[in-house]
């Protein structure tokens, strides 16, 4: 009988240690921001009050033209294998085109010295390597997506910077008049509640 306990013991330690070992972590992000050309090119809209980041048009320089900034802080996260991007989002339609749909880009980036305080159009950190893209259908409300992004190259972000930062830029290369804008961390509902529906990332 105590032969049969044990080896019982041993085979649920090794299920939890299995399932233990699946979980997902959840890094949400920790700074956000959108910069916009145009009249506001100088402007830093991190904190501003919309409490939303917007993607448009991001390879112009109007005041259309509109790209979002995503910073995690990663030093807690150990190995993993499989790893995604998920985002609040709504998509605005092409008002002369209902059916277009918006597709939007997440590159990499070097350049993690910037604040949502400061980053503004015209100093805004380049972006680097295409790691995803995505095409959504237009949304009459907020719904959240996940895209994939490929584990190597996010394990490759994180050694390039000591503090174990990452930066995710997306962006709107293909401009069809259609609009995308996630919520932001500051987003608050009507109560001042935080609305918690902040971009966060997923590994496995």
């Amino acid at each position: 009988m105590k032969i049969v306990l044990m080896l019982l013991g041993v085979m649920f330690l090794g299920f939890s240690n299995q399932v233990e070992a699946q979980k997902v972590k959840k890094v949400t992000v920790w700074q956000d921001a959108f910069v916009q050309g145009g009249e506001t090119a100088s402007e830093a809209l991190g904190s501003t009050t919309p409490q939303r980041l917007r993607v448009m048009k991001s390879n112009g320089d109007d005041k259309y033209s509109r790209t979002t900034y995503l910073q995690f802080n990663l030093k807690k996260v150990e190995d993993f294998s499989d790893v995604e991007l998920n985002i609040c989002v709504r998509v605005y339609p092409n008002k002369k085109d209902a059916s277009a749909n918006y597709t939007y880009s997440v590159y990499s980036c070097d350049d993690n010295k910037w604040s949502e305080s400061s980053i503004t159009f015209d100093n805004k950190p380049e972006k680097g390597e295409l790691l995803a893209t995505q095409t959504l259908e237009p949304k009459d409300d907020n719904v959240w997506v996940k895209i994939s992004l490929p584990a190597d190259k996010v394990k490759e972000m994180m050694k390039q910077n000591k503090k174990r930062k990452v930066t995710f830029v997306l962006s709107n290369d293909d401009f069809n008049k259609t609009n995308m804008e996630l919520i932001s961390k500051e987003r608050t509902w009507s109560n001042g509640s935080s609305a918690k529906r902040e971009a966060y990332l997923s590994f496995k």
